[in-house]
């Protein structure tokens, strides 16, 4: 583990904060105007999510047929459903980060029964199961809200599944390469992607803080940091996305750093830090390194409120913005000013800045667009394109927005 001083870094963090060169000045939203858009898109999410497992039956028989599907001209399709092109599982990844966001946001709804009825309803038909494959932190990520439920219920059926799980893991831990082309490999079966740092450290760490059990975390930090020292860059100050992006590189000669990739790890971050202990030492590492990508995503900004696809990659080399990256960004920075980590002056414009530029893509229905398809690296987005995980990240950082703007903040606020 590398040893550092947080105060020596939160320190840096704001003197570069106050030299950083003005921006425009970004217009703090109302709390009523956060909470409105924030339920609408949870409202049409959850209106539209058994329509979605429509499509994707549909897609899991033929992708060809679907295609027909949509392009025959009596079927009256609006275009967000024409959004949902793949059969998403219940307890894939991707309807995991919809949960784990649906999660934060129900915390400060004013109906919150509805969201946590659906959540109910989804692990109730699973029976609070992970999902298929043992050791891939992909099937892990809807512990995240199985455990979160079982805070507030303490029904043993939520809690049951993934502690057995994880009890088994830690009985039969896997110990191979992280190298992602090497034969054989267990980067798979560890977490040797940064993408796994999202999806299943959180529930490790939750889990040890539910049960008291240290062994829980004992693991996480040992395979966090197994990742860490694979994949991150001490110079730029984010992940590689897995081993094969060593050598790719943007248009313009900068490393290749995926959006998306980093915004899993830094969203992930802001998950865990509220479940580590306070006085576990281990906890200082974790600080650092949510304060080290916070200042480089500072950084990298861009001038319409976003964050590149790639993240080095400019404007130049990603034209069209992107929602899911940005929306874990500002979920992070959003929880890291409200958790007293990140300082307020320095980090709110930004903050308001890309929540504005989010607000602006989605739809009068309540569709979050331009959220990137699956992928791996960065890729192609459309205004009338979302996907599950997009709209997780998104409802987490308005959760989190609304709490910055909840308190007594000025109306404008200048970089």
């Amino acid at each position: 583990m590398k040893q550092r001083k947080i105060s020596v870094l939160m320190a840096s963090v704001l003197l570069a904060g106050a030299g950083t060169t003005a921006r425009a000045s970004a217009k703090a939203p109302t709390p009523e105007s956060v909470k409105a858009i924030t339920k609408k898109v949870a409202d049409w999410q959850i209106e539209t999510f058994e329509r979605q497992e429509k499509f994707r039956a549909i897609a899991s028989d033929k992708k060809e047929k679907l295609d027909r599907y949509l392009k025959n001209p009596k079927i009256k399709i609006s275009s967000y459903d024409k959004g949902f092109l793949y059969p998403w599982h219940d307890l894939d990844w991707h309807n995991g980060a919809l949960y784990v966001g649906m999660d934060q946001w129900r915390t400060i709804a004013d109906d919150p029964s509805a969201y946590t009825d659906f959540l109910k309803m989804i692990g109730e038909r699973n029976g609070w199961q992970l999902h298929k494959r043992p050791y891939h932190a992909d099937d892990h990520a809807v512990g995240q809200f199985y455990l979160s439920m079982y805070e507030d219920f303490n029904d043993p059926d939520m809690l049951k599944p993934t502690q057995e799980r994880f009890d088994w893991i830690l009985e039969n831990p896997k110990t191979g390469t992280l190298e992602f082309e090497a034969r054989p490999t267990a980067a798979h079966d560890r977490w040797g992607w940064c993408d796994a740092l999202f999806m299943a450290p959180p529930v490790w760490v939750r889990l040890a803080k539910i049960t008291g059990n240290q062994a829980y975390l004992d693991f996480m930090d040992q395979e966090y940091h197994a990742t860490y020292d694979l994949l991150w860059n001490e110079e730029d100050h984010f992940f590689f996305r897995d081993t094969r992006y060593f050598v790719r590189h943007e248009e313009n000669g900068k490393n290749l750093y995926w959006a998306r990739g980093n915004g899993w790890v830094f969203g992930g971050l802001a998950l865990m830090l509220p479940d580590l202990p306070a006085d576990w030492a281990g906890r200082v590492f974790y600080e650092e390194l949510f304060l080290e990508m916070a200042q480089s995503l500072k950084e990298c900004q861009r001038d319409d409120g976003t964050w590149s696809m790639g993240l080095l990659g400019g404007t130049e080399g990603y034209p069209i913005k992107e929602t899911s990256g940005t929306s874990f960004f500002v979920f992070g920075m959003a929880w890291g000013i409200n958790a007293g980590i990140l300082d307020h002056a320095t980090y709110a414009p930004i903050v308001f800045k890309a929540w504005n530029a989010l607000t602006e893509c989605v739809t009068d229905e309540g569709l979050l667009g331009f959220v990137q398809p699956v992928g791996a690296a960065p890729g192609d987005s459309f205004a009338d394109k979302t996907e599950v995980y997009g709209i997780g990240a998104f409802l987490a950082a308005g959760t989190e927005v609304y709490k910055l703007v909840g308190a007594a903040v000025p109306a404008v606020v200048s970089e």
